[in-house]
């Protein structure tokens, strides 16, 4: 963890350490449409290995489910996205407490291996929220203390990883609110989980690379909506980015940032037909090696009609402009062209059907998008499917698309979704990629359970330099088991594997966890 910033972690790793004393001695711009990227966004965070399905009355049992007991690099105590809002349960306070260790025989992914790293980490999660009849408020406050013993650099502590998210949601009859600001620090040595890769919406090959520094994600949201049930009705969201880096050797990891403003119109013409105007306005800056910046602006108009109670058809038209300034080099571009969409769905007895054309336009030209999609939902599990092709600035025509399945037995549940997009990097690159996420879990009782995950992520870029192809993989199996009442168990074995133009390494890592829930309030 990079010492040379002051940071949350200096401030949290105090408070963590002093709840640790006190505590009882106790055992840009994507080629998929915005439908499909908001489904590939719910389908990883689905993935993200869990054991949820155990029996959840007991604090051991609901701490299984969080994600860190899989990999206990990951934090715990972070709220489940697109949660209902309010439910006039009260006031509920967790604290959740894991203690691992774990050994790794090439933690930095060099070849040949610099030799064996252990470590040991006590990671602690505030969990705060406070429900009514039509809001939700969420404050979620975690960070662990780490020892551990590297090749070279020899043993090292630091409080590190912390997260502090505020999540805000408020229904009211003719209005909606939502508020969200989040602070999070990754050591990128100890803390890569593949099923964070396409979670911001961007391809990026900083998802895929770096085993070096730190990492810092700040993000901010806000979502208004008044007038749901008049005529005439107004719509602005703002979505703030930003990453930044410290102690990295990698120059494909470079601080940046966007700031996203979107503002609508809404006219309901008749029960059946409703209007809209639309503007976007995006502001991205990166620290790259041209030190970009970049203003794109959006402006459309566009309708939704209900054909059916069961069918709806949607058109939009605008158009895009793209200021792009390079500013190491002095240079200034600006392009501009036609977007549109046309997007036909229908509700079926067992699922729902749907059709989307449209045309994007970013730094590098237009982009035109075909896919169909089709959902099959059974009282056991769901299959869906949505494939079709990309025509990209540089006239390549590559496949796209998404299958999800999953199946619910008994006593174990599989899951799969398998992924190819394509879109614009932060560093202004067309770039292509495939993602795996396969989960398979076996619940042995009530109390314990197996899960098997194989994660894996492919990237090239497109366009007439070169590919830059980088893979990655990781394959877990882990065991879990209610120790006690309140404490749960996991041991496990992870092998990951990193291929950047054609450079190999692979690692193996075993690891023991114990955690478990303490519920504060109720």
């Amino acid at each position: 963890m990079g010492k040379s910033k002051f940071r949350l972690s200096t401030v949290l790793g105090g408070g963590a350490a002093l709840i640790i004393s006190v505590m009882p001695v106790v055992g840009q711009q994507t080629s998929t449409t915005q439908a499909t990227t908001q489904q590939t966004q719910q389908t990883t965070v689905q993935q993200a290995p869990v054991l949820s399905t155990l029996v959840q009355q007991s604090p051991s049992q609901q701490l299984i489910s969080q994600q860190a007991l899989r990999n206990p690099a990951r934090q715990v105590g972070q709220p489940l996205t697109g949660q209902p809002t309010g439910t006039g349960t009260g006031l509920t306070v967790t604290l959740d407490y894991l203690t691992s260790l774990r050994h790794d025989d090439n933690l930095r992914l060099t070849d040949p291996s610099l030799g064996a790293t252990t470590w040991w980490e006590n990671t602690l999660a505030l969990g705060i929220q406070k429900q009514t009849t039509d809001s939700t408020l969420r404050f979620d406050l975690s960070g662990l203390y780490r020892i551990a013993n590297e090749p070279i650099i020899g043993t090292d502590s630091s409080f590190s990883d912390p997260l502090a998210r505020l999540d805000y949601q408020r229904t009211r009859a003719n209005s909606r609110l939502g508020f969200l600001a989040e602070y999070q620090e990754r050591d990128l040595a100890f803390n890569r989980s593949l099923t964070d890769t396409n979670l911001d919406g961007v391809i990026d090959a900083s998802d895929v690379i770096g085993t070096i520094g730190d990492q810092v994600n700040t993000r901010g949201r806000l979502n208004w909506e008044t007038g749901l049930n008049d005529p005439l009705g107004f719509r602005f969201d703002y979505n703030y980015r930003e990453r930044s880096y410290t102690n990295t050797i990698d120059p494909n990891l470079f601080d940046n940032k966007s700031s996203d403003y979107t503002a609508a119109v809404l006219f309901r013409l008749s029960p059946v037909l409703q209007g809209n105007m639309t503007v976007d306005y995006q502001d991205f800056s990166a620290d790259d090696s041209v030190q970009t910046d970049r203003q794109t602006t959006v402006a459309s108009i566009g309708a939704i009609y209900n054909i059916s109670p069961i069918t709806t058809l949607s058109a939009n038209i605008g158009y895009s402009q793209v200021d792009d300034t390079q500013r190491a080099n002095n240079i200034n571009d600006v392009t501009e062209d036609f977007v549109w969409s046309f997007a036909w769905s229908k509700t079926l007895p067992d699922g729902t059907a749907d059709v989307l054309f449209d045309q994007t336009f970013g730094v590098n030209g237009s982009r035109i998008n075909a896919t169909v999609g089709r959902t099959f939902q059974r009282s056991s599990g769901l299959f869906g499917f949505n494939i079709g092709f990309t025509r990209g600035p540089f006239d390549e025509v590559t496949p796209i698309g998404q299958i999800d399945y999953s199946y619910q037995l008994a006593s174990s549940r599989i899951g799969a979704t398998i992924q190819r997009r394509v879109g614009t990097s932060t560093q202004s690159v067309e770039t292509r990629q495939t993602l795996a996420f396969l989960t398979y879990d076996y619940f042995i009782n009530p109390v314990s359970g197996l899960s098997f995950s194989v994660n894996y992520v492919d990237q090239e870029d497109e366009g007439t330099g070169s590919s830059n192809p980088r893979q990655r993989g990781t394959f877990n199996a882990s065991y879990t088991r209610a120790v006690t009442k309140d404490w749960a168990m996991n041991i496990g074995y992870q092998y990951e594997m990193d291929d950047q133009n054609g450079f190999k390494a692979t690692s193996n890592s075993v690891f023991l966890t114990l955690g478990r829930r303490f519920t504060l309030k109720p």
